[in-house]
């Protein structure tokens, strides 16, 4: 196919689409699209527009599926504080 599309969540995507590109035979491209089928669906929760307008659609979501959302924002918090910590440490990333 000309076009790849992963709808995966919690950087599972990125990863996935990273390993075809660098070994898939042809060269197509790819799409980390996450939930965006699931929006469309009606199958993930529509943040409002205040929400979004303050930044709150994590705490939304958190709302409506906890057992999802709070593992995966408190992974992503304590590599915020990592980061904070070590950030100067870090190696360059060259493409």
């Amino acid at each position: 196919p000309g076009s790849v599309f992963i709808q995966l969540g919690g950087g599972v995507q990125e990863r996935l689409g990273i390993y075809l590109k660098e070994n898939l035979s042809y060269k197509p491209s790819i799409y980390c699209t996450g939930a965006a089928l699931a929006f469309l669906s009606g199958q993930q929760v529509k943040i409002p527009r205040w929400a979004d307008r303050l930044y709150l659609g994590w705490l939304f979501r958190c709302f409506f599926k906890p057992s999802v959302f709070i593992p995966r924002y408190t992974k992503a918090l304590r590599l915020l504080m990592l980061l904070a910590r070590y950030g100067d440490q870090s190696p360059v990333i060259q493409d």
